[in-house]
């Protein structure tokens, strides 16, 4: 599922900077603003690579974050539940991480 949305990321950011080369073609190519054109549109897509990136990465850590925040409380009661231990296994380990 990560690496769906890692690819979904790359493709939206291919679209946006194929979409910036096209537009600057119809600008007229190297007309009054010259050459500086060129690069002000590649920092311009640099800048807003980075604002991407900045945004992927903090909710990818956000979302990490909950995914971790689970307890040993909560941990236990999911593997008596699902039947890999007992329940002397439970509770033994329930008065272990009580204290």
């Amino acid at each position: 599922m990560e690496n769906d949305k890692n690819k979904l990321i790359w493709i939206a950011l291919a679209v946006i900077i194929g979409l910036f080369l096209i537009g600057g073609l119809g600008m007229g190519g190297y007309g009054i603003m010259g050459f500086g054109m060129g690069f002000g549109a590649i920092f311009m897509l640099l800048f807003w690579g980075l604002i991407i990136w900045l945004i992927v990465t903090l909710v990818n850590a956000n979302q990490l974050g909950r995914k971790e925040s689970e307890d040993s409380q909560s941990i236990l009661k999911r593997r008596y539940a699902s039947g890999e231990i007992t329940k002397k296994q439970y509770e033994e380990m329930k008065k272990e991480l009580g204290r």
